[in-house]
């Protein structure tokens, strides 16, 4: 840690060096420029606890900076409306932004489409190495050899749970053992899991048991491979635990209804990421009869784990000059230097120092997903387009656990889906 804060210092010095020289250059080309200041315009889609904390982080470093005449203007923008927006905005610099934040997984396909510059040079100019960050999010933003993501976080989804309903000792290491603990917890008006039909978190949760088991989502070649029989056996457990002979989910539960229920006590068990400990108040309340805990099978030796990261990204059409490229490295660090915060936001960062301050080891709602985020995978996304096909996933599960099809010909269903679409629509 003590590194980590002489590198800070260190980078503080460098940075004032680097920005005489942008101010004594003028108005530099990409970077906008307004009364004297360089303005460096930053898109993320955070929203929440997370979105706020961000602002936080921006407004001090305006504040710590002012005196190199530097901003950062940043924009809050839903996060699909974001996608569509930098790939419109590649000819109007006058509204483009120069850093936007996005999921690791959609880095291949921005990049795919020309938007994208490759962050040469970050390592040395910040003076980092990969030893320091988590190894799922410092590969994730690298694309065919080149770093095109500097890490922000990983973000896991873990199994919250009940203290009413079951007991630290009872929480389960396994799949096999959460469906065995799920029925014997049902009855009397309480399930062990509402799982949700809609493919929002229930593609996570079925992700994390695909790599956990050894499956995948497309092979060595970019092959689409999850109807595969690894990933067909665990759609059907999911399936189970709605239609089985011991069902432990109400059917046709909604996107929004397993948080319902769970928050009503009517569940043992409820699945999500780390921002929605704030939304339960989790780190405010010792007390609460919320706990969280790893995802069965997804932490220790040999486990794996489904999870996104969030990274920062350059456009190539405003970061133009090395100039403006540096100062943009520079505050992507000053980000990484401010990770308590972030983690307080419900995130857990990508900069392994953090972890083992004292500050951070009082999170104690992040310990499970912190434990989850060193045995994450983010899966293949240096694929192109992994995120579609994770979308065509989505839709096949969601017609598995709503009856539509049956498990295997759901992602069956999928996978000939994604091949048509890219033969018809990728480009």
């Amino acid at each position: 840690m003590k590194k980590f804060l002489k590198r800070a210092a260190f980078l503080s010095a460098v940075t004032a060096a680097c920005f005489g020289c942008l101010i004594g250059c003028g108005n530099q080309t990409g970077g906008g420029n307004a009364n004297g200041f360089t303005v460096i315009r930053f898109w993320n889609g955070f929203t929440g606890a997370d979105g706020e904390t961000m602002d936080r982080i921006v407004e001090q470093f305006n504040a710590e900076y002012e005196s190199q005449k530097v901003k950062v203007v940043a924009d809050k923008i839903p996060w699909d409306t974001l996608f569509t927006k930098i790939t419109t905005t590649k000819t109007n610099l006058r509204s483009a932004p120069h850093i936007v934040a996005m999921s690791a997984s959609r880095i291949a396909g921005m990049n795919g489409k020309g938007i994208l510059t490759e962050l040469n040079g970050i390592e040395e100019y910040l003076n980092v190495s990969a030893d320091e960050y988590l190894a799922p999010a410092w590969n994730g933003g690298v694309i065919g050899g080149k770093r095109y993501g500097f890490p922000i976080d990983v973000h896991p989804t873990a199994m919250y749970y009940n203290k009413n309903l079951i007991s630290e000792e009872e929480l389960p290491t396994t799949w096999a053992e959460f469906k065995s603990v799920c029925e014997e917890k049902t009855g009397n008006g309480v399930y062990g899991w509402a799982v949700p039909s809609m493919y929002s978190i229930t593609k996570d949760v079925y992700l994390n048991m695909l790599y956990s088991a050894g499956g995948s989502m497309f092979n060595a070649s970019d092959e689409p491979v999850f109807d595969s029989a690894i990933g067909a056996q665990q759609l059907s457990f999911l399936y189970d635990l709605i239609y089985g002979k011991n069902p432990v989910s109400p059917k046709d539960v909604g996107s929004g209804g397993d948080f319902t229920l769970f928050t009503q006590g009517k569940s043992l068990f409820y699945f999500d990421g780390p921002w929605v400990i704030n939304t339960f108040g989790l780190f405010d309340n010792a007390d609460s009869n919320i706990g969280v805990a790893p995802c069965p099978e997804s932490v220790g030796e040999g486990n794996s784990n489904f999870a996104g990261s969030h990274q920062f990204t350059l456009m190539k059409n405003t970061v133009t000059s090395d100039s403006i490229k540096q100062t943009c490295y520079t505050f992507m660090r000053y980000v990484n230097e401010h990770s308590i915060a972030w983690a307080k936001a419900g995130q857990v960062p990508a900069l392994k120092a953090v972890h083992e301050t004292e500050e951070y080891k009082t999170l104690a709602p992040l310990t499970a997903f912190t434990q989850m985020a060193y045995t994450a995978t983010l899966g293949e996304i240096g694929y192109q387009y992994w995120y579609e096909a994770y979308n065509k996933m989505g839709v096949g599960v969601s017609n598995a656990l709503s009856k539509i099809q049956a498990p295997q010909q759901a992602l069956t269903t999928a996978v000939s889906d994604f091949k048509s679409w890219l033969e018809d629509e990728a480009v």
